[in-house]
């Protein structure tokens, strides 16, 4: 496959790609490699190229490659390809293997729930004041994480914070045990008793016709008062302004959001401004060309 033509490296991410250059041209010296970071780059290299290895690219330029054989996604997920996939079998769609990105990931992850665990903005805000005063700081060890998404990077997040002394919870489409989760919970009937019982509530789900706005106004009246609700997978699985509605009825005590129904966050987005959200720029699973870049020429 290699020998047919070139491989076009597509990442929104310029920085990444002096070093997506090296390590590929190391491990594969004898193969054309043209790099993207948007259409109008990546336009001359379409008609050739018979890979494509890549991270944000829009899915429509898949149909100016017709020598196209085979696809491979920087990340773990491939939804977003999935929808507009123009091929049959004849190309090839691959990912990077989750277990790559969860160690970074549940850094995050962990990060999050012990910020709002041991009351950090608090500290925070109380040092703007040159205030001190004692405030009771909370222990993950008392904390029941619910984990939403029980795949390679849900796994490995339950077995981090089940490490630290949670009990873990998990919610999954089909019946599987998974080490680390004390009790798995199954479908969607079980999602309600599964949220209700979460402290903390993780989600590493894909965006797929049936978790497109899973979380609305009718399973978050089912959390616990205060819950925290970290989410790592997909922005489209939260309807957005019920979590907002959630918030403002102290359903939801804060919400650590890493992924958004768009991306990135509109400037008018309330989540902005809300003091008991926290919003990144889709970082907790970064796509290190020194972590991904083996697994791709493994391949």
């Amino acid at each position: 496959m290699l020998q047919e033509g070139p491989i076009l490296v597509y990442s929104v991410y310029a920085s990444d790609i002096p070093r997506f250059e090296q390590l590929l041209a190391r491990g594969l010296p004898d193969v054309p490699i043209h790099c993207a970071t948007s259409p109008e780059e990546a336009a001359p290299h379409l008609a050739d190229a018979c890979i494509l290895y890549g991270w944000g690219f829009p899915p429509e330029i898949l149909k100016r490659m017709p020598r196209l054989r085979w696809v491979q996604k920087m990340g773990a997920g491939v939804d977003e390809i999935i929808k507009y996939w123009p091929f049959g079998p004849e190309v090839a769609l691959t990912r990077t293997a989750g277990e790559l990105i969860a160690p970074r990931m549940a850094e995050y992850v962990l990060a999050a729930i012990i910020e709002q665990t041991l009351h950090l903005g608090t500290a925070r805000a109380q040092q703007q004041k040159r205030k001190w005063s004692y405030f009771e700081v909370g222990s993950i060890r008392d904390l029941t994480v619910g984990i939403a998404g029980l795949g390679e990077i849900g796994s490995a997040l339950a077995e981090k914070v089940h490490g630290l002394g949670a009990r873990v919870l998990g919610w999954r489409r089909s019946r599987r045990d998974c080490p680390c989760v004390d009790k798995v919970f199954v479908g969607k009937a079980d999602l309600p008793r599964f949220v209700s019982n979460s402290d903390v509530l993780i989600l590493v789900l894909p965006l797929t016709k049936e978790t497109k706005s899973l979380f609305t106004d009718d399973l978050f009246a089912r959390c616990r008062r205060g819950t925290h609700i970290v989410n790592v997978g997909r922005g489209g699985v939260i309807d957005e302004p019920a979590l907002l509605r959630a918030i403002d009825a102290q359903l939801i005590g804060h919400a650590t959001l890493d992924v958004f129904a768009t991306e990135p966050l509109p400037p008018d987005h309330p989540f902005w401004e809300n003091p008991h959200v926290t919003v990144t720029p889709h970082i907790c699973g970064p796509l290190v060309p020194e972590d991904v870049v083996p697994h791709f020429l493994a391949n």
